[in-house]
């Protein structure tokens, strides 16, 4: 058995135990068969979805919206794309389509309409029935998943709804938390001047991650329910 391979296997074990339900997928069909499966078993009806390659290679969001689940995108760019309808419209009136969402007179100011986005945004989460993310690998010795951002939109996503999926490229699994925070620090690229992510969020079952030193904790409990889609190289 491969070093990869072995490591794969710790990881579900181990996740498993702490928790989550693991699923591995050898194929895109089978992936979106299974989260179609999960959306159906479990009555979901709406879901919000941070930026995730994985999801956007599968077709995500459309094959979901296709079975009847409102989709909503956790970017606040892309939140506001979609009320101007795609266009490109000046401050005054993404201050106008967002206050009439809100109920409440926003001025257009970059800080007021980030604020009330924001908020907005929140409720969402809070509201969806399901909270799909992408973590950026998975740790083999914990059965913990790591997700790097800048806005926080992913953390939100896995602690707010009811059900959380993580999607995982089966390929990106480190040994230990050791090695993954040599990951985390290569994630700079080895660039002058370039910052880590703002967020480095760890997540393990259900639960808080209180057994690992440092990490930035997403959630004292966490959804009711905990899934894992790994897809299979």
């Amino acid at each position: 058995m491969s070093d990869k391979i072995e490591l794969l296997e710790r990881f579900k074990t181990e996740a498993a135990l702490s928790g989550a339900q693991v699923t591995l997928a050898s194929s895109a069909d089978q992936a979106v068969d299974f989260v179609l499966g999960l959306v159906k078993d479990k009555g979901i009806t709406t879901a919000v979805k941070s930026a995730s390659p994985i999801a956007e290679r599968l077709d995500l969001a459309a094959r979901l919206t296709k079975a009847g689940v409102k989709v909503m995108e956790t970017s606040i760019a892309q939140w506001a794309a979609g009320l101007a309808r795609g266009k490109d419209v000046p401050m005054d009136k993404l201050a106008e389509l967002i206050s009439a969402v809100s109920g409440e007179k926003v001025p257009p100011e970059p800080e007021a309409i980030l604020r009330v986005a924001r908020r907005i945004m929140k409720d969402m989460y809070a509201g969806a029935g399901l909270g799909i993310t992408e973590a950026d690998f998975g740790i083999a010795e914990t059965g913990t998943l790591v997700t790097l951002e800048n806005e926080g939109n992913a953390r939100l996503a896995a602690a707010l709804p009811r059900l959380h999926l993580t999607l995982l490229d089966g390929t990106h699994i480190a040994s230990s938390l050791a090695d993954a925070a040599e990951l985390i620090k290569g994630s700079s690229g080895g660039i002058p001047g370039h910052k880590l992510p703002t967020f480095i969020t760890y997540l393990t079952g259900r639960n808080t991650t209180a057994d690992i030193p440092g990490a930035i904790f997403a959630r004292a409990q966490g959804p009711a329910e905990e899934y894992i889609l790994i897809l299979k190289a």
